[in-house]
C-alpha cells in the first residue's frame, strides 16, 4: 500500500487538503473507503467510526488539471536539484546524499544540512534568499507522543537533523539565474 498527499505545496498539490491511499488489498481498500465516508460500508450502516475525507469535485478537477504538468515540473526540480549539487562547494553546508537513481527522485524539497543552520539562514534571507526549516521539532518530542518514544536516550540522529536541517527554494518556477544566486549565496556563508 502507499499514500500520497495533495496538500497545496507537494508537487501534486490541491486547494485544501486531500490525498490517496493506493493498494492491492482489497480487505485494506474497503476500510479505507469505510474510514473515508464516515465509517459507512452500505448506505446508512456505519461499522466503524469515520470521518469525511472524500475528495471533493473541485479539488479533483484541479488535480486533474495539476496532473498535466506534473512530469515536466518533475524534470525541472531534478534539474534545480541537480544544479545544488553540482554547485554547491562549501565544506560547512552538505546538502543531503543525492539519489542513486537521480530521475527516481521528484525532489519536493532540497535540504542541506548545516551545524550554525540559523546563522545559514539569516545569512540567505539578508540576500533575499527564502528558506525553510521543515519538521524543526522531531515526533517524538511532540508532547502527546513523548510518552511513546521507545528509547529514553531519544533518537539522535533524528535530533541532530532537526536542529541542522534547511531547505532551500526548489520548485519548477526557478530560473537557472535564481538557482545560480542561491548557490552563490550558500558558498558565499562562512
Amino acid at each position: 500500500w502507499g499514500a500520497y498527499s495533495f496538500y497545496p505545496t507537494k508537487n501534486l498539490g490541491t486547494m485544501g487538503d486531500g490525498g490517496a491511499v493506493i493498494t492491492d488489498d482489497p480487505a485494506l481498500a474497503e476500510s479505507a473507503r469505510m474510514l473515508r465516508n464516515y465509517g459507512q460500508s452500505t448506505r446508512y450502516h456505519h461499522p466503524v467510526l469515520g470521518l469525511n475525507s472524500r475528495l471533493d469535485e473541485i479539488h479533483a478537477a484541479i488535480l486533474g488539471v495539476r496532473l498535466g504538468a506534473l512530469a515536466g515540473q518533475q524534470t525541472r526540480r531534478r534539474a534545480v536539484a541537480a544544479s545544488y549539487w553540482r554547485g554547491i562547494g562549501s565544506a560547512i553546508v552538505r546538502p543531503l546524499t543525492a539519489p542513486a537513481d537521480p530521475d527516481a527522485h521528484v525532489h519536493h524539497l532540497f535540504v542541506v544540512r548545516c551545524a550554525r543552520r540559523d546563522a545559514l539562514q539569516a545569512h540567505l534571507q539578508a540576500r533575499g534568499v527564502q528558506t525553510l526549516v521543515h519538521y524543526p521539532v522531531p515526533i517524538h518530542q511532540q508532547p502527546p507522543c513523548v510518552d511513546l518514544a521507545r528509547d529514553p536516550r531519544g533518537l539522535a540522529a533524528t535530533e541532530e537533523h532537526a536542529t541542522t536541517c534547511l531547505s532551500l527554494p526548489c520548485h519548477p518556477h526557478l530560473t537557472d539565474a535564481e538557482v545560480d544566486r542561491v548557490i552563490e549565496a550558500v558558498d558565499a556563508f562562512a
